[in-house]
């Protein structure tokens, strides 16, 4: 099994929420209960098609076989290629990291990795304060990584690189020159156009929002700061008596025909507010303005971990987790709201009840397609797995528990994918069995979750699932395997087609 020393380098890792369309990389009933019964992959499929295909998963199998290798990330497009993103230990072993990367071609296989960072490999860079490397990919194969990489004397920037399927790597470039301990989030649109936010000190006591967006050739734009109208009245965030005003928890959400939401939290010491705002490629970034208040202060009301989606008509869906406190004590719960293009922001509701707990939980995660389907998953905090999907009318079903014994002793929370038929997978690390780490998948479809899915033969030690669908169903996902204490962990791959 994993030594402690690796799963304490793991949970040194935060995760930043990253959008995209239907090609990328995540009020309810009560909990229906656990799946029960696992299934496995099967044969291999091959996810381009061809003759009749069965409807499944392909049986896992090396990405390279050279490990130590952690920290993945992938996409897949419209022709289910995929695209592979991991860290490895450089010259100087686990002091050092490097970024290697790895296309896939259904029929042909993996092809020998390239290396995607520029560093010389002195410094970390899973360090404390660190984020876990990002890849969001389009539907026509285009692609692109963010890292954070060590500058002596400044700190960790961010650092991004796009892909070009037919030229391969472009040139990286340097985002934001000190982005230690601070969030970002990108999303890609259908052709290949991305953007990317993250947080930026801007004073002493204070961060701000920044964003540059990148076209497909080799252009990004000037960072802009997001313009974030100075607030009044119950609620509102003012940094006041010296506080500083902090802008965290950035999420963002980029549709295929390149519009996007982005959502945050902005805080000071006394409490939040959820902010969101939208981009479109004639008018910019507008309607920048706080969503969810916290009117009477953090005492009685706490908002965090936003997440948006937009779908193809300009709609949003803002989910987040709650916390209210009354003379009963705090009860918690999954929250969301709706803007409707043309009317505005709707009346926020839970997607599940309130329970009653002292624990604020986790971050939900969420996936919104084009047609505007929505399907959410969060951990409660009695470490079960819940997830909820709207119909087509956006009422969100009966809450679906995963599973009772979800892993969370690194930061690597449960990843969530919808096609374009609104098709929901769920992928996560599992200790339902005793001595073993497991990735199990489950699948939404046809109004309904299906058997989770196990992947690799137990006891094992999986972790850290990374998985994309394009939007016809065809989902890639890879994740790591300890194989003994002389390799480390290597990446594992399984392919899912929906058949036909």
């Amino acid at each position: 099994m994993k030594s402690i020393a690796a799963v304490a380098v793991a949970t040194c890792l935060m995760l930043s929420a990253c959008g995209g369309d239907d090609v990328s990389n995540s009020t309810g009933g009560s909990a229906s209960g656990s799946t029960g019964t696992t299934s496995t992959p099967g044969t291999p499929s091959n996810p381009s098609g061809g003759a009749s295909v069965k409807a499944g998963w392909s049986a896992a199998a090396a990405v390279d076989g050279k490990g130590p290798e952690f920290s993945p990330a992938v996409t897949v497009d419209a022709q289910g290629n995929a695209l592979a993103l991991w860290m490895t230990n450089g010259p100087n072993g686990s002091l050092g990291n490097e970024i290697w990367s790895s296309r896939y071609v259904p029929g042909t296989g993996w092809s020998t990795p390239t290396r995607v960072d520029t560093t010389d490999g002195t410094y970390a860079m899973n360090a404390p304060g660190t984020s876990a490397p990002v890849l969001v990919g389009s539907a026509d194969g285009h692609a692109v990584a963010l890292w954070q990489q060590f500058l002596a004397g400044v700190g960790y920037g961010l650092w991004a690189r796009p892909y070009d399927p037919a030229s391969g790597w472009g040139t990286a470039v340097e985002l934001s020159p000190n982005e230690t301990s601070y969030a970002w989030t990108a999303g890609i649109d259908g052709k290949g156009n991305a953007i990317v936010a993250w947080q930026q000190q801007t004073d002493v006591a204070s961060t701000r929002v920044f964003t540059s967006r990148y076209t497909v050739g080799g252009t990004w734009s000037s960072p802009e700061q997001i313009v974030q109208p100075v607030q009044t009245g119950p609620g509102a965030i003012t940094g006041v008596g010296g506080q500083g005003i902090d802008n965290v928890e950035l999420n963002l959400s980029v549709t295929s025909s390149g519009n996007a939401v982005l959502a945050w939290r902005q805080k000071d010491n006394t409490q939040s507010a959820l902010w969101a705002t939208t981009y479109d490629v004639t008018h910019g970034w507008a309607n920048a303005n706080p969503v969810v208040l916290e009117p009477n202060g953090a005492a009685s009301r706490s908002v965090f971990a936003p997440a948006a989606g937009m779908d193809a008509k300009g709609n949003l869906v803002l989910v987040w987790g709650e916390v209210d406190i009354d003379s009963n004590g705090p009860h918690t719960t999954t929250m969301f709201e709706r803007y409707l293009a043309g009317s505005g922001w709707q009346a926020p509701q839970p997607v599940a009840p309130f329970i009653g707990t002292t624990d604020t939980g986790y971050y939900p995660q969420l996936a919104v397609n084009d047609q505007g389907l929505a399907a959410v998953t969060w951990i409660r905090p009695d470490g079960t797995l819940q997830a909820s999907a709207t119909d087509a009318n956006g009422v969100w079903g009966p809450t679906q528990q995963l599973t009772a014994q979800v892993y969370q002793l690194n930061a690597r929370q449960p990843e969530i994918v919808m096609d374009a038929a609104g098709n929901v997978t769920v992928a996560w690390q599992d200790v339902s069995t005793s001595n073993s780490t497991d990735l199990l998948t489950n699948r939404y479809a046809n109004g309904a979750w299906g058997k989770a899915t196990l992947f690799g033969q137990q006891p094992q030690d999986a972790t850290w699932p990374a998985i994309a669908v394009n939007a016809s169903g065809v989902m890639a996902l890879v994740w790591e395997l300890y194989k003994d204490s002389t390799v480390g962990n290597v990446l594992q791959a399984s392919f899912y087609t929906s058949g036909s």
